[in-house]
């Protein structure tokens, strides 16, 4: 990629010449020189100097959108060209969102790995929101969570399951024995949901809006599935989750509730660079993740 917007990227997201410089290894006068030279070709200045630093202007903050575009268009051209010459990845990065972490995410990179045992695979857990930035900055490979919203130039999607978020209920609640249970019948108890989940402490608080009911109590919250469930289990609390959790569910003695319909659903899938779809590991992880998650597809959510 260009010299100068390589320095200006660096320069824009450090704030510090010195700290620019040792970043991409060029002395702080040739980084300073850099900027000057830009600056001059674009007849715009892009950042106000200060003692603590510099710091983009509005002509600079414009400027960086235009610039990050190219240096993605740059990385997913470097990794296209790299996928038509090599076989295999080094490594690949997945990040699995909470409808893939009962067994499926683990059964997925297993089989990946029997195919391409020289590829490092590495799986993390990301309970909520895509970390799309990562998937374009190329930190990320694959990311398998809720297919929200438009892609980002350069980011392709492919659908796996629908996830229905449904309620579960543990041996010491009274709806755990229940077999007719309406959303009205849940005002009584507390909740226990993801922490940081906003979207579910949103929808649920809607949802007792059309009740005419006051809003949960959401008097719990926790950081990964397996500890929301634990808590059910082992008192009156309730908690809504995707079902495709149901198997560890079951493990703790919890039932989903029999209500009418799931609190809602949305589509779920891979995320990926459309870059990146040349080398066949790719290839084969979507393969791999169509057959796991075909039974879940056609299960209905009840």
């Amino acid at each position: 990629m260009d010299r100068n917007l390589r320095a200006f990227l660096s320069v824009a997201r450090k704030g510090n010449l010195t700290a620019a410089s040792e970043e991409i290894g060029l002395t702080q006068p040739a980084v300073t020189k850099t900027i000057r030279r830009l600056e001059s070709e674009l007849g715009a200045e892009l950042f106000s100097r200060t003692a603590r630093g510099m710091f983009l202007n509005g002509t600079g903050k414009r400027f960086l959108q235009r610039a990050e575009a190219i240096e993605n268009q740059y990385r997913f051209a470097a990794e296209e060209m790299a996928a038509e010459q090599r076989h295999e990845k080094a490594v690949l990065r997945i990040v699995a969102g909470v409808a893939y972490q009962s067994g499926l995410a683990a059964r997925f990179v297993s089989r990946l790995h029997a195919d391409f045992p020289r590829t490092m695979i590495e799986l993390r857990a990301d309970l909520l929101a895509p970390t799309r930035p990562e998937l374009m900055r190329g930190d990320v490979d694959i990311i398998l969570g809720a297919l929200v919203g438009n892609p980002p130039e350069g980011i392709t999607t492919h659908p796996l399951l629908s996830a229905n978020v449904v309620v579960f209920a543990g041996p010491l609640n009274p709806l755990h024995r229940k077999e007719h249970v309406t959303l009205a019948d849940t005002v009584p108890y507390p909740w226990v949901l993801l922490h940081r989940d906003d979207q579910t402490a949103d929808r649920l608080t809607r949802a007792y809006d059309d009740l005419r009911q006051p809003p949960p109590h959401i008097g719990l919250a926790a950081h990964t599935i397996e500890a929301c469930l634990d808590i059910v289990a082992n008192s009156t609390a309730l908690t809504a989750a995707v079902d495709p959790v149901r198997p560890l569910a079951q493990e703790r003695g919890l039932r989903m509730l029999p209500l009418a319909s799931p609190l809602w659903s949305f589509e779920s899938g891979v995320w990926v660079r459309a870059s990146s779809l040349g080398y066949p590991i790719i290839q084969r992880a979507i393969e791999i993740l169509d057959e796991l998650c075909t039974p879940l597809r056609d299960k209905n959510w009840s």
